[in-house]
C-alpha cells in the first residue's frame, strides 16, 4: 500500500495530487482551511479514541488521508485499520483514476468498490441517460448556444462553458448547461455521498456563479434527502449508482430551474470531506450519521 504523502508533489508554489494533476497553492486561503481541517480531524480523532473497534479493514493501493470523508465515517464506525487482508473484515479499494483495474484480496468477507472500475465523465453521461432516460451530454458538432466541456478525469476541477457548435477534442467530454442558480447569485450543488445507493445526508454546497467549477464553498449546509428528492428521484439514483458498480462514494447533483429535473454530473469514489465550509458541529453530525448507515447497511 502506498503512503498518502507519496501521492503529493511539494513545491515552493503549492501541492501537486500525483494522479489527479490537482494543485494547490500555498497562500493565506490555505493556511486558514487547514486550520478550519484540524479543528475537525482532533475532534473526530478524539470522539473515536476510546470506541471499542467494531471491525477491521484493509485499504489498498492508498493510504485513506484523514482529510478524504472515507476516514472519517471508518473511524467513528468503530473499524480499525489493518495491512493484512487476511486479517480484514471489509477490504476497500481506494484510488483516484477514474479507470483502474483492481484484484480482489483473499480473506475479507465484504469487498468495496472494487466492481466500481470506471468513473469518467463519458461513462458516466452513458449510465445516466440510460437511467434517467433523458441526455445530459451533448454532441458538441451540433449544438447551438452554451455547453458546459470538462476533462473525462477524476479531480480536474477544468470544466468551462464554451458555445457550440464546436469540434469535439479527445481527453474531453461535452454536457448541457445546468441550471442550479440561487436567488443570490449563487449556484448550488446537492453532494450526496451514497451508502450501497441510499443516501443518508446531503451537503448543499453553494458558491458565486462566477466560480460555478471550482472546487471551492462559499457556504455548505446540511440536509437530508428528503428535502430534496421525491421517492421516485431517489429509486433511480439508487439504481445509477448499482449500475456504476458504486458501494460507497460521493455523487454531485444539480437541478434544473427550468425543467426541474435532476442531473447527476460527478461520481466521486475518494470524496474529500466533511466540506470545509460547512460548520464544525454539523461536520461531526454528518460523519456519525454515515457511519450508522455504514454499519447498518453493511451489516458490520
Amino acid at each position: 500500500m502506498r503512503p498518502w504523502w507519496r501521492e503529493l508533489i511539494w513545491s515552493w508554489r503549492g501541492v501537486t495530487a500525483r494522479e489527479t494533476g490537482a494543485w494547490v497553492p500555498f497562500g493565506p486561503s490555505l493556511f486558514y482551511n487547514l486550520m478550519i481541517w484540524f479543528a475537525y480531524y482532533v475532534c473526530e480523532l478524539g470522539r473515536s479514541r476510546f470506541r471499542r473497534p467494531a471491525f477491521t479493514i484493509k485499504v489498498e493501493p492508498l493510504d485513506i488521508g484523514p482529510w478524504y470523508l472515507w476516514w472519517g465515517v471508518i473511524y467513528r464506525a468503530g473499524g480499525r485499520f489493518v495491512s493484512d487482508a487476511r486479517q480484514a473484515d471489509v477490504a476497500v479499494y481506494f484510488e483516484n483514476l477514474a479507470r483502474v483495474n483492481p484484484v480482489r484480496p483473499a480473506g475479507p468477507d465484504l469487498y468495496l468498490n472494487y466492481d466500481c472500475v470506471n468513473i469518467t465523465k463519458g461513462h458516466l453521461v452513458n449510465v445516466f441517460e440510460d437511467v434517467f432516460g433523458y441526455d445530459l451530454g451533448v454532441d458538441p458538432r451540433n449544438h447551438e448556444g452554451p455547453m458546459v466541456r470538462k476533462s473525462e478525469d477524476n479531480g480536474k476541477h477544468d470544466g468551462a462553458i464554451i458555445q457550440g457548435p464546436a469540434e469535439p477534442e479527445p481527453g474531453w467530454v461535452y454536457q448541457r448547461v445546468i441550471d442550479n442558480r440561487t436567488t443570490d447569485h449563487r449556484v448550488a450543488d446537492l453532494r450526496c455521498p451514497t451508502v450501497a445507493g441510499r443516501i443518508p445526508l446531503v451537503y448543499i454546497k453553494e458558491r458565486p456563479v462566477s466560480r460555478r467549477f471550482d472546487d471551492f464553498n462559499s457556504r455548505c449546509r446540511l440536509s437530508t434527502a428528503e428535502a430534496h428528492f421525491s421517492d421516485e428521484e431517489c429509486d433511480l439514483i439508487a439504481r445509477f449508482c448499482h449500475k456504476m458498480r458504486l458501494d460507497f462514494g460521493g455523487l454531485d447533483i444539480l437541478r434544473d430551474n427550468t425543467s426541474g429535473r435532476i442531473y447527476i454530473v460527478d461520481v466521486n469514489k475518494t470524496d474529500m470531506g466533511p466540506p470545509l465550509a460547512l460548520p464544525l458541529m454539523d461536520k461531526l453530525r454528518s460523519t456519525h450519521i454515515l457511519a450508522q448507515a455504514f454499519r447498518n447497511v453493511f451489516r458490520i
